[in-house]
């Protein structure tokens, strides 16, 4: 009787007879498959090719035997009944009793109502049952039958087969069938062609082999980098060529022969640049067999960007971020600095510094980078200076960023005369020509031996002296740059050169680890160098201040000691070891900034040239801040004239440092040209850069004070004064009101000089410190609020809090009198610039 529900057991019993059947049978089959793929693949490996009829035909009949014993499970197959299609379907459902069987039962004979009301309702419950059954799926199970994994093994050979035999599949299909003999020639003779293209190696791009199965076409061709080489290989074939078709013509292009045995071994090669849109054709016999078209991408030049300014680090150095990209690949970049002060008319010693900056890893070396470059031993270190980024890709084309200014970090040196004979090192560097204005200089410092710090010294600058004076060539004045700079280093140094070196090295080292997440031997290592160089470097420090005889410290003084050093280095190895290296970096660098902080202390007491250390520094700076506006009011000046812009660049180009004035009564003669009238392009070019050089004072302003309030210093207002002056100055130069502007430079020139009398008066006092307030020693790294200028702490009754400290007229009276002796032996210093000396004769009493 015809109902959905009967319809619906008719359906999920055929699918289960259906699902059983295939369990069955694929066991079955599944061996005799498994001959065919191995037969397949030794097919296409190409193990039939070249093996004599007999041997050939051996291996048919063992694969024939092979393939009939593998059936031998169809001779024991047997097809599902629908029983049992209808016990797999009450087991996938888990329905116990049978419910699909007394669906299908009949009531056997006639009986009474009460018989087949209960029937019928038995019969309801059944049916209810059945509404959980579902389709059935094959789950043939090929483990059992084969407990050694041999299907894989054959799997592995098929696909290997697979990859070599893919353009060659039907004739090595067709091979173990080839019953001819291998002796005849005529049947030998079988024709084979290969072509791929090779990318260019700089692209990184694997070669492409064009099979049907593997090439891609667009609509114009295929697309592959230009300058890719296409090689066509033929087999087999006597008279073969290529044609060469290009949008300005065609040629045709002969094979050359690779190897030649005899007719059959005929190979032929034959290569094509593809360098624009082509097509390629093969011809044999003058008919063509295959054919391909090109287009030959072009390879666009690099980009290279500096995504932040150049910013310094603690150790001299600066650091450089930038991005990189290209089509392919970049094969090297470097940064390019060009000092502002280099110019023509000029004869420099040596080239504007470069260097190689690191390549992003990942594909093609694209994306960010960042290097640290330290620069504090050239030459121009020190001067204003722009950066560019250019990147070189693999075909030699390059790219260039934009610049940025900055200033080049230049070591800082506590020693004056260390200082003076740098500054002499970067006027000789930036001109041969002021050899004359050096040795004048180097012959001043000799005129006072005293001041120089020791026989020494006084020995070692006579004999740059001399060497300087016989000096008639270029590159005799290039060794005398190095020469000045040793000397400027033993200066400052004071034999603790090597000890200093290997500290920094060291620590070089031990941060690189920790960037490159280093093994914890390779850190535990590195740590224990560290701390054996700082043992070292501690040691030559205690000397040193011994043999200076240093007055008594306080005994209320924080002294950094050993066991300070070991505790931190110790902590900084833990963290490496619990994978935590930024912390550890930030760790590393806090010792760096302490062990600086140490080291300028020491240096501040044993300079007898310099006394006051980080104040004379701070005033230094301060200084050639208001000489700088001072050139810059003079040269926006010049311009405001009209045609007497030339000037403003002479006189940026006459700046030489302390000795750098030469020629009569003192000064250097002007330059000519000076009346020259500037054509309107170049006037603004001339204020553009004079904008940009106001920018850059006003930037230097402001880092001046951050540090200064790092330090626990108050900048005060009209230092405050000061830059916002600088800013709108810089805003009048570059909507070209040089008259306003040169009101507002003259205005950030009286609120610099009011701003640095201040901030002497503030050093002044932190240098004394009043009572109980001389003798501390370096306690922590960090400076700012309740931190002295080298990062120690301050106690209740020094310098920070005066008010609860009564302090007797006497020794204000003498600390007033030290104020001004010190003052009168700055002003001593013949090196000082003439704005300086004009600066501190106003401070002194007339």
């Amino acid at each position: 009787m015809a109902s959905p529900m009967n319809s619906r057991l008719r359906r999920l019993i055929a699918s289960a007879r259906a699902a059983l059947a295939w369990e069955r049978l694929w066991p079955a089959l599944a061996p005799m498959l498994g001959v065919v793929a191995l037969f397949v693949a030794t097919a296409l490996m190409g193990l039939w090719s070249g093996q004599a009829p007999l041997i050939k035909a051996l291996a048919l009949g063992a694969f024939a035997v092979l393939f009939v014993a593998a059936g031998w499970r169809l001779r024991r197959l047997r097809l599902p009944a629908r029983e049992d299609a209808m016990r797999r379907l009450e087991d996938d459902a888990a329905l116990p009793h049978r419910p699909l069987g007394t669906y299908e039962d009949h009531l056997a004979a006639q009986g009474d109502a009460v018989t087949e009301s209960l029937w019928r309702v038995h019969r309801r419950r059944a049916s209810e049952r059945l509404a959980a059954l579902r389709y059935a799926v094959p789950r043939p199970d090929i483990v059992p039958h084969d407990p050694f994994a041999l299907r894989a093994a054959v799997g592995i050979m098929l696909f290997v087969g697979i990859l070599v035999g893919a353009g060659a599949v039907a004739e090595r299909l067709l091979a173990p069938f080839d019953l001819s003999s291998p002796g005849n020639p005529a049947q030998e003779t079988r024709f084979r062609l290969d072509a791929w293209v090779t990318p260019p190696p700089y692209t990184g791009r694997a070669p492409l082999f064009l099979s049907a199965a593997t090439r891609v076409e667009t609509e114009d061709g295929i697309r592959v980098p230009a300058g890719s080489l296409l090689t066509v290989r033929a087999q087999g074939a006597d008279e073969i060529e290529l044609r060469v078709d290009r949008p300005e013509g065609g040629e045709t292009q002969e094979m050359a022969t690779l190897s030649e045995v005899d007719a059959s071994a005929l190979a032929r090669q034959g290569v094509v640049t593809i360098d624009g849109t082509m097509a390629v054709e093969v011809r044999r016999d003058g008919e063509a067999i295959d054919e391909w078209a090109f287009v030959a991408d072009g390879d666009l030049p690099p980009r290279a960007e500096i995504t932040e300014a150049p910013k310094a680090d603690n150790r001299n150095g600066f650091e450089l971020r930038y991005q990189l990209d290209d089509d392919y690949a970049i094969a090297s970049a470097e940064a390019l600095v060009l000092p502002r002060a280099v110019g023509p008319g000029r004869r420099p010693l040596v080239e504007n510094p470069s260097f190689a900056l690191t390549l992003p890893g990942g594909p093609g070396m694209r994306g960010a980078g960042r290097t640290v470059k330290d620069l504090s031993a050239h030459p121009f270190a020190g001067l204003e200076a722009t950066v560019k980024v250019r990147a070189t890709d693999g075909v030699g084309q390059t790219g260039l960023s934009e610049a940025r200014p900055f200033r080049i970090p230049a070591r800082t040196f506590v020693n004056p005369i260390a200082r003076a004979i740098v500054e002499q090192r970067t006027m000789l560097a930036l001109d041969a020509n002021t050899q004359v204005a050096v040795i004048d200089a180097l012959d001043l410092m000799l005129l006072t031996p005293d001041a120089l710090g020791g026989a020494g010294a006084f020995l070692a600058i006579r004999t740059a002296y001399a060497q300087l004076v016989a000096a008639r060539s270029d590159d005799q004045l290039r060794e005398m740059l190095e020469n000045l700079w040793q000397l400027a280093l033993m200066l400052e140094d004071d034999g603790m050169s090597d000890a200093e070196r290997a500290l920094q090295a060291a620590q070089e080292r031990l941060r690189q680890a920790l960037e490159d997440g280093a093994s914890e031997e390779e850190i535990a290592r590195l740590t224990q160098e560290l701390r054996e160089a700082m043992q070292r470097y501690m040691q030559a420090l205690a000397e040193r201040a011994q043999s200076m005889q240093q007055q008594a410290m306080d005994p209320d003084a924080q002294m950094l000691t050993q066991k300070n050093l070991d505790d931190l280095l110790r902590r900084i190895e833990e963290l490496a070891q619990q994978g935590r290296h930024a912390e550890a970096e930030a760790l590393l660098s806090e010792l760096q900034q302490m062990m600086q902080n140490l080291q300028m202390a020491q240096r501040g007491q044993g300079q007898q040239g310099d006394p006051m250390g980080q104040a004379g520094r701070t005033l230094d700076e301060l200084g050639r801040m208001i000489q700088r506006q001072q050139e810059l009011m003079d040269e926006t000046y010049g311009m405001d004239q009209g045609n007497e812009g030339q000037q403003g660049r002479q006189n940026q180009e006459g700046r030489m440092g302390r000795y750098g004035e030469q020629g009569q009564n003192g000064r250097r003669q002007p330059g000519q040209g000076g009346d020259q009238q500037m054509s309107p392009q170049e006037r603004a070019d001339a204020l553009k850069q004079l904008q940009e050089q106001q920018q850059a004072l006003r930037e230097q302003l402001e880092e001046m004070m951050r540090k200064l309030e790092e330090q626990g210093f108050e900048p005060g207002e009209r230092l405050d004064d000061a830059g916002r002056s600088m800013g709108d100055a810089g805003e009048s130069i570059g909507e070209g009101q040089t008259g306003e502007a040169v009101d507002e430079q003259g205005n950030a020139l009286q609120a610099l000089r009011e701003g640095a009398q201040s901030m002497a008066q503030q050093l002044a006092e932190a240098q004394q410190g009043g009572p109980g307030g001389q003798g501390e020693d370096v306690g922590s790294p960090d400076q700012g609020p309740g931190r002295d200028p080298l990062g120690r702490a301050r106690r209740e009754g020094s310098y920070a809090d005066t008010s609860r400290v009564g302090v007797p007229d006497e020794i204000e009276a003498q600390r007033a009198r030290r104020i001004l002796q010190e003052l009168r032996k700055r002003l001593g210093d013949m090196g000082l610039p003439r704005l300086e000396r004009d600066y501190l004769e106003r401070l002194l009493p007339q």
